[in-house]
């Protein structure tokens, strides 16, 4: 293929793409020519050290190669087939999965394909509705489900509606237990889980319009165990203090673990953090380590008996795509293999204590908190107070600038998020290496000297107010 400068690409950019995604919040974003493991390159032989690894779609590590193989095996083999087939791939996975549910739960059920983490959740949806009858779902605050017309009714973020009118099936929101810019304002300490009890008491009184007694409009109630806007962590006992109240109405549980599963947290799902089994569960972007876009749809088997949940109830054309299955198959079972059940918490543990130094040095850093290798690092006052804009300008600075670290040159790549745009969110590769981390730390230091010393100087987007 003949070379194309930077750019003409820049040019067929401004001139044939929407910039309707999500690429153009960037003024000048990354053309990437080539990735391994942890790291990024673009067509200006810059190196970045991903961080985030696609918002978590890349588990264990760009072009793993066991998981390669398998994929090119299978594209030489049965690269494409009909949904309307079954393949062995397909099986071997769903057989994988269940499996694995089981053993962890106790609870038998199906799965059920899809290729995205919107569609999936829908799916969850049309589940819940089959099974109650009911069209009406809770969300947490500050959760994220997918940008299409049916998980916009889901997700936070007024900010993703605006655009498209009116929402007249709008979900329910309760308060999450986001504790470093609580909706009670209220302090972790002393606050004696308040969120989680004003949950329950909404299912006091019929006349707080949620639910009486026995029963609720509610058919289902859509979780991130821990939310991926700010990489949030939930105390221990945030859920268990609520789901009975919702059990005792019928009301489904279903856990998005779209961005939080696959041993991100240290766990094959976060909800096993938490005490609780939901009736669902969710699950894309490393399912397939970020290869193809497959996605499920677990259901408890009650849920989605044949004789139920009857053919025709869900389809996607490349659903059931032999290259996704294969990918997902190959990237379950190089999971599985791994001890991530204990190097995860142990090298989460590590960067958050590195972190945590960050945090003495650089005092506008907050807080600093993590389950795994789902991490956050909250920028405010000494009031709690956010600097937003804050990590926007952050991930800015440490993609657009060179970095040295013994020796070698460096940029890097960070997410930006929370409420106020005020949290950096780590979720690195699983078999990141210690030195890894250090490096990470040690770029990530400078990033905030120039940081720190523009949020001195009100240099913040926006305005730069707090």
């Amino acid at each position: 293929m003949p070379k194309v400068s930077d750019e003409d690409l820049r040019k067929i950019d401004r001139e044939c793409l929407s910039w309707g995604d999500t690429v153009h919040y960037q003024e000048n974003p990354i053309i990437v020519s080539s990735c391994q493991g942890g790291l990024v390159f673009d067509n200006d032989a810059n190196t970045y050290i991903d961080t985030g690894m696609w918002h978590s779609s890349c588990n264990f590590g760009y072009r793993n190669p066991e998981i390669e193989s398998e994929v090119l095996t299978q594209f030489n083999t049965l690269p494409q087939a009909c949904g309307d087939f079954l393949h062995r791939e397909k099986l071997l996975i769903a057989k994988e999965v269940v499996d694995a549910i089981y053993e962890r739960t106790g609870v038998k059920g199906r799965v059920s394909f899809n290729v995205s983490g919107s569609l999936v959740v829908e799916d969850a949806l049309k589940i819940a509705r089959k099974n109650t009858g009911k069209n009406k779902v809770a969300v947490m605050m500050g959760g994220y489900h997918g940008r299409s017309l049916a998980t916009l009714n889901l997700s936070s973020s007024h900010r993703y509606r605006q655009y498209f009118n009116e929402f007249p099936e709008r979900a329910i929101m309760f308060p999450f237990a986001n504790c470093s810019q609580c909706f009670y304002e209220k302090k972790r300490e002393t606050c004696d889980l308040y969120c989680a009890s004003m949950i329950s008491k909404a299912f006091e009184n019929e006349y707080y319009g949620i639910a009486s007694a026995t029963s609720s409009e509610i058919g289902a109630i859509v979780i991130e165990p821990c939310q991926g806007r700010g990489y949030t962590i939930p105390h221990k006992d945030f859920y268990q203090k609520f789901i009975t109240d919702l059990r005792e109405r019928g009301i489904l549980i279903i856990a998005d673990e779209i961005q939080v599963s696959m041993y991100r947290t240290g766990k094959l799902f976060a909800f096993e953090h938490f005490g609780f089994v939901p009736d669902m569960i969710t699950m894309s972007k490393s399912f397939t380590n970020g290869l193809s876009p497959v996605s499920l749809v677990w259901a408890r088997a009650d849920l989605v008996d044949p004789q139920v949940f009857t053919p025709g109830h869900a389809h996607s054309n490349f659903a059931n795509h032999p290259l996704g299955t294969a990918a997902a198959l190959a990237t379950w079972r190089y999971m599985m293999a791994q001890d991530y059940e204990n190097s995860v918490p142990a090298k989460g543990e590590y960067f958050r204590s590195k972190l945590r130094q960050l945090q003495v040095l650089h005092p506008f850093v907050y807080s600093v908190d993590g389950l795994g290798l789902l991490l956050n690092m909250v920028f405010a006052d000494e009031r709690g107070i956010p600097y937003r804009n804050s990590a926007q300008l952050a991930a800015a600075i440490a993609q657009d600038n060179d970095f040295t670290w013994l020796g070698k040159t460096w940029r890097m790549i960070i997410q930006a998020g929370g409420y106020d745009l005020n949290v950096l969110k780590f979720a690195p590769h699983l078999d990141i290496s210690y030195e890894e981390i250090d490096r990470t730390i040690g770029v990530l230091d400078q990033v905030l000297q120039k940081l720190g010393s523009m949020l001195s100087s009100d240099s913040l987007p926006d305005g730069g107010a707090k």
